[in-house]
């Protein structure tokens, strides 16, 4: 696995810094430091540890220097051969360029298309993951990350699937309400989806389970994630590269980071729901 850590030489980057830095220590992963920032910005305190971390580990670690954070990151990981593209909350620019075009960060998550980890604050344990679904299916890319980096540090991984408003009219969804088992168990989309990603994050070793909500989804999600005292939120995202709806329209995934305040694991759907049984093997 190849993982660009990316600082743009203010403290917001320094969480991204940190946990970047210790998950390429966990996975046992490749890792470049991009800094990115205007002349003389660029981090100077938590780069070097981060380097000397990874070179006492005998990992292969290198650094690059370019301009302006967004583009930068941009760039490089579409010049790249990254599995996983890792910075902080990117607030630059000023507000009316923020409230016409949306933040740095939503801009680079919709145009990148490697998966992407967002650390907004320190988080100095990893023991619960919280996997979100969406639209009845949980993204191959997120599920398989989630998986991997819970069996690397011997987290659990939750299953959440939240019943839209607008599903809640089913008699079939009133009788299930409170019951997983029985949705699993059921000839309802929902619950397929939920037993063959629960069988292949048992296949892998990873103690997992499932959390049935339902309403609106973004208050379900947030109320999940505080209640269960998750430590990394893992979702899948619907972005389009064209059109110019997403840059004006806060989707789930943005609110998600811009208000989960831990790390965010977004992946972009890529046609697959889930890994194929020859694959876990």
């Amino acid at each position: 696995m190849h993982l660009l850590l990316c600082s743009d030489g203010t403290p917001a980057s320094e969480p991204a810094l940190r946990f970047g830095a210790a998950l390429a220590e966990w996975l046992h992963a490749r890792l470049t430091l991009l800094e990115a920032g205007e002349a003389g910005e660029a981090s100077r305190g938590p780069v070097p540890s981060v380097l000397q971390t990874g070179l006492a580990s005998g990992r292969h670690c290198r650094v690059i220097r370019r301009g302006i954070p967004r583009a930068a990151i941009m760039s490089e990981a579409q010049a790249g051969d990254y599995d996983l593209i890792v910075f902080g909350l990117i607030t630059r620019g000023g507000w009316l360029r923020r409230s016409l075009r949306g933040p740095s960060t939503r801009r680079v998550l919709q145009a990148v298309e490697q998966p992407v980890l967002v650390v907004p604050s320190d988080r100095s344990r990893l023991n619960r993951i919280l996997l979100c679904s969406g639209d009845l299916w949980f993204p191959e890319q997120a599920l398989r990350l989630a998986g991997q980096i819970a069996l690397a540090v011997g987290a659990e991984v939750t299953a959440l699937h939240v019943v839209p408003e607008t599903m809640l009219g089913y008699p079939f969804l009133e009788e299930t309400e409170e019951s997983w088992g029985a949705l699993i168990a059921s000839e309802f989309p929902g619950g397929s989806i939920l037993k063959a990603s629960l069988d292949y994050l048992r296949r892998q070793g990873v103690e997992s389970r499932v959390s049935l909500r339902h309403g609106d989804v973004f208050a379900q999600v947030m109320e999940e994630l505080h209640q269960g005292e998750y430590d990394l939120v893992a979702l899948g995202s619907t972005y389009a590269s064209q059109g110019l709806y997403h840059l004006f329209v806060r989707s789930l995934t943005d609110l998600i980071v811009e208000h989960a305040h831990r790390p965010v694991l977004v992946a972009r759907h890529a046609g697959h729901r889930l890994p194929s049984p020859r694959a876990s093997e």
